[in-house]
C-alpha cells in the first residue's frame, strides 16, 4: 500500500466528517482521524500477531516524536460533543471500509497511516502538541512568510548529477479545509535516485547525507517500454506527469505575474470560517521583479458575519536566474533566493519556487 492510496481514502473521508454541528479545530480533527484510523488497524494488527519488529520500531517513534498521546488525550474535546464524535466516527468508518476494500492487511494499513504526512504532527501542527486547541480556527489572517529555504545552493558538481526534474501529486488542504491536489516537483537523478522534495538540494551536507537524514524523501526511478515510473511500496508506479524538464539555460528570463493561492478554515468539517493567503511576483523580461502579497478569513456566527483582509507591503527589485536558482536583490538591500522549476520551453503557465507551485495570472 503507497502513500498515495491511503491519503486519497483520507480525502474522501474529510467531507464525510462534516456536518451542521458545531466545529472542533479542523487541525486537530485531521489528527484525531488520522490517529483513529492507526488505532483501529494497529488493534486489528495485534490480533493477527503483531508488527514486524522493524515496523514495531518505527511506528513507536511516530507515538513518541509526534505526539500522538498528546493527540488521543485531546480528542476527548470531540467525544464530549455527540454530533462531533459521530462525524468523527463517520470519517473513520469511511477510510477503514477505503483500505479495506483494497485487501490490505491491517498491519500495513496502520505503519502506512503513521508514515504519510499529515501524519507528521510535530512538522505539520505544532500547535497541537505545545498548548491548548481553541475551539475553532481564528478569522484573523496571518501573511505569507517570505524567508527563502536555509541551505547552500547547488553547485555544478551537483547539478551534473541530476537528469531532470518531473512532477507528482498529493492531496494537500486548501481553502476552507477541503483537500485538493498539489502538483509538486520531484528530482531525477542519473543514478536511478528520486528526490522527492526538492529543497533537499540545499542540504548543507550533500545528497548522500540527506538521503541518511531523511531517507522517506528518496526513492527510485526508471523508464520502461517508453513510461517514466517511481518506485512505490508495491511496486513501480507510472508517475502522473511524463514530461521532465532540465535546468534552465543562462540568463533565463519570466515575463508574467505568478501567484500562489492557498489557506485553511473548517467548512469541510462542518465550520463556517476560511483563510485565504496569496503569495505573487511580478517578473519582466528585463530583470525586474516586484513581490507582494496578503491574506483574508470569513467566519459566521448567528450574530452575522466577519470578513477581514489584510496586504503586504510590495517590495521591487531586479532578478537573476542561475542554474535552479532564482536570486532576487531588492531595492532596499535585502535578497533572498530560491529554487526554480519550470518547463524552460513554455515557462507562462506556471513555476515552482522552493517546491511550491505558482499558477501565471492575466493581472
Amino acid at each position: 500500500m503507497n502513500h498515495r492510496a491511503w491519503m486519497c481514502a483520507l480525502a474522501a473521508a474529510m467531507p464525510a466528517a462534516g456536518g451542521a454541528a458545531p466545529p472542533a479545530d479542523e487541525a486537530l480533527l485531521k489528527a484525531v482521524l488520522i490517529v483513529r484510523t492507526f488505532d483501529h488497524f494497529a488493534a486489528a494488527c495485534q490480533r493477527r500477531g503483531g508488527f514486524k519488529p522493524a515496523d514495531a520500531s518505527t511506528v513507536k517513534a511516530w507515538e513518541r516524536d509526534h505526539g500522538v498521546a498528546q493527540i488521543r488525550a485531546k480528542a476527548q474535546a470531540i467525544d464530549s460533543e455527540p454530533a462531533q464524535k459521530q462525524q468523527l466516527e463517520r470519517g473513520v468508518s469511511t477510510i477503514v471500509r477505503q483500505i479495506d476494500a483494497q485487501g490490505v492487511s491491517p498491519c500495513l494499513a496502520a505503519v502506512t497511516a503513521s508514515r504519510t504526512r499529515d501524519a507528521q504532527f510535530a512538522a505539520v501542527a505544532p500547535q497541537l502538541l505545545s498548548g491548548a486547541v481553541s475551539a475553532a480556527p481564528a478569522a484573523k489572517p496571518a501573511l505569507p512568510a517570505t524567508a527563502p529555504v536555509a541551505g547552500v545552493k547547488p553547485d555544478a558538481a551537483l547539478l551534473a548529477q541530476i537528469d531532470s526534474f518531473g512532477f507528482d501529486t498529493r492531496p494537500a488542504m486548501g481553502i476552507g479545509g477541503f483537500i485538493t491536489t498539489d502538483i509538486y516537483p520531484v528530482v531525477l537523478f542519473r543514478d536511478g535516485r528520486l528526490l522527492t522534495d526538492v529543497e533537499g538540494l540545499m542540504f548543507a551536507g550533500g545528497m548522500a547525507a540527506h538521503q541518511a537524514a531523511h531517507p522517506k524523501d528518496w526513492t527510485r526511478w526508471r523508464r520502461q517500454g517508453g513510461e517514466l515510473q517511481i518506485a512505490g511500496e508495491k511496486g513501480w508506479e507510472k508517475l502522473p506527469f511524463q514530461s521532465t524538464f532540465r535546468q534552465l539555460p543562462k540568463d533565463f528570463r519570466l515575463d508574467g505575474l505568478f501567484r500562489r493561492l492557498g489557506g485553511t478554515g473548517n467548512v469541510a468539517v462542518g465550520g463556517t470560517a476560511s483563510v485565504a493567503a496569496w503569495n505573487e511576483y511580478r517578473f519582466t523580461p528585463d530583470g525586474r521583479v516586484s513581490r507582494g502579497g496578503g491574506a483574508g478569513g470569513r467566519a459566521e456566527s448567528t450574530g452575522g458575519s466577519v470578513v477581514t483582509r489584510s496586504q503586504a507591503a510590495g517590495q521591487q527589485g531586479s532578478y537573476r536566474i542561475e542554474g535552479v536558482m532564482l536570486n532576487i536583490r531588492y531595492d532596499d538591500g535585502s535578497e533572498e533566493s530560491r529554487l526554480i522549476i519550470t518547463d524552460p520551453k513554455d515557462p507562462t503557465g506556471a513555476i515552482w519556487l522552493d517546491g511550491q507551485g505558482y499558477a501565471q495570472r492575466r493581472r
